[in-house]
């Protein structure tokens, strides 16, 4: 069977050859390995500040090369990997960006209201900010600019702080961790943790456009 062409392997898949299908991941491996490469490089910094290993975009691009297996029509004319390329890589693009949106979401909807923590200093440490362009959270949700105008703000403040607000707010482990918990974690007194959000906080603020 494994002489057999992609074209001769799908149309035994389409027929519920399990075999088959396994096949036809395994001798495209190679191929969609190296577009996972190339497009995890393409993006590397945004890759590694949201925790995407190349691993799991291969895993991406093999289940979109499956989910291409039913509607590909031998008769077409078209080879199958050709037919299957967009789908294997829109397949690693939609989960980068699946990745960023919800790393933004919770990001950007914990900042905390900086000019209100001076006024009251009894509310909350997590209310909610628009920008200082005016931008609310659901307009910069959907701009991919200011998605990546977030990240190069959190890729330019210290490295303790990044460090800080990546556990704070669970970018790690999806598990947000509240003030008390964080002091904590880092070894600070609660007022020393609520100084470090705050100040960390402004300088991503300060970074960007």
């Amino acid at each position: 069977m494994k002489t057999m062409s992609n074209e001769q392997l799908c149309i035994l898949a389409q027929q519920g050859d399990t075999e088959a299908q396994n096949l036809l991941i395994e001798i495209n491996l190679p191929y969609i390995k190296k577009t996972a490469y190339e497009l995890w490089n393409a993006h590397a910094k945004l890759n590694r500040s949201l925790g995407i290993m190349q691993e799991d975009l291969i895993q991406e691009g093999s289940i979109g090369l499956y989910h291409c297996i039913e509607s590909y029509q031998p008769d077409s004319g078209n080879k199958f990997l050709t037919y299957a390329s967009p789908a294997i890589y829109n397949a690693m693009l939609d989960y980068i960006r699946r990745q960023n949106l919800s790393f933004e979401s919770r990001f950007l909807n914990e900042i905390v209201r900086l000019d209100d923590v001076t006024q009251d200093e009894n509310r909350k440490h997590r209310d909610f900010i628009a920008d200082s362009h005016e931008k609310n959270p659901e307009q910069i949700y959907l701009e991919k600019e200011q998605h990546e105008e977030i990240h190069a703000a959190l890729n330019h403040i210290d490295m303790r702080e990044r460090t800080y607000l990546w556990y704070c707010f669970g970018f790690e482990d999806d598990i947000e961790h509240p003030l008390t918990e964080t002091a904590k974690h880092f070894h600070l007194s609660e007022s020393r943790a609520r100084s470090t959000e705050k100040t960390a906080l402004e300088n991503v603020r300060s970074e960007l456009p």
